[in-house]
């Protein structure tokens, strides 16, 4: 058998992506193991964390003691702008790469954060991070695949998917994560190189197409966003979001549909109203559920050839 059999793509999903955290506890109760893993967004974070070793225990600790607010810094974001557009005045098409201004969150001590959590841990098996270039709008792919080395980030590459791929080396995974995570206007755009990154989730929301082109024989998708069934527009802006969810629902069908070799996975997260930090708890009890429910499927999908 050539190439890696198994791959799971994790979507993003804010503070709701702890449900990723119970689809792989719940995959590991039937014995089942990813032999790359691919994240967009939030997503990301828990696939690099799963791809640097941790497991049920150890994601359990880091939900008992998650910063939760701390890691919030401030990005004055209205100051932040009146600077950058006082620098394109004065700079003007000198500057090679645009700099963004600040969003509400600057995004520095998450991806502290997430240095701390993988510093000491070498890379298990592959890993995929999704992001978007905001200069050119394509996705942008970071792959941590050099597996046995013990730096942090060996062998990361980035590949601009377009038509004719453009490869690049990467050394810093925690700074690929913070791109992927960086919903426009909330968190600050991360500069790398010459890439602008922003959110993945505006081109992959659901990284399976990565994983395919990875040479994974088979995907397993977990997706958390769910158009709502119960829409009552009482305002032009739910018409407005309601349009936007809707061109993101058309995206996340794009990215899974490739036929008998990918099972998509979407826990229902709708009785989360509110997704605070209490709630993460509840949120994997929902994707380990969802994977012992459908255990049988699941298994008979890997089995088939």
């Amino acid at each position: 058998m050539t190439g890696p059999f198994l791959g799971l793509a994790l979507s993003g999903g804010t503070l709701k992506a702890a449900a990723h955290i119970g689809v792989l506890d719940g995959l590991a109760r039937l014995g089942i193991r990813p032999d790359v893993i691919a994240g967009t967004s939030a997503g990301s974070i828990v696939s690099t964390l799963y791809a640097h070793g941790y497991r049920t225990e150890g994601f359990e600790a880091l939900l008992c003691n998650f910063p939760g607010l701390k890691l919030i810094d401030y990005g004055f974001p209205v100051w932040s702008s009146a600077v950058s557009l006082v620098r394109q005045r004065l700079i003007g098409d000198r500057q090679k790469i645009p700099s963004a201004p600040a969003g509400l969150i600057r995004g520095i001590k998450l991806q502290r954060y997430i240095e701390r959590l993988i510093s000491s841990r070498a890379l298990q098996i592959p890993l995929y991070v999704v992001a978007t270039d905001l200069i050119s709008g394509q996705p942008v792919v970071f792959s941590a695949t050099d597996t046995s080395s013990t730096r942090d980030g060996a062998g990361m590459t980035a590949i601009r998917t377009t038509r004719k791929d453009t490869y690049e080396e990467m050394t810093d995974i925690p700074l690929a994560v913070i791109g992927s995570c960086a919903l426009p206007g909330i968190f600050t755009p991360i500069q790398y190189g010459k890439y602008l990154l922003v959110d993945g989730a505006m081109r992959h929301y659901v990284p399976v197409t990565v994983l395919r082109s990875a040479g994974c024989q088979k995907v397993i998708a977990v997706n958390l966003y769910r158009l709502s069934p119960n829409y009552e527009p009482t305002t032009m802006i739910d018409v407005l979001a309601r349009s936007f969810d809707i061109l993101l629902r058309e995206s996340i069908d794009n990215d899974v549909a490739l036929g008998s070799q990918v099972l998509v996975l979407e826990p229902d997260m709708s009785r989360l109203r509110w997704h605070r930090f209490t709630q993460m708890s509840e949120c994997v009890e929902i994707g380990r559920k969802l994977v012992l429910d459908r255990q049988s499927e699941i298994l008979r999908f890997l089995d088939q050839g």
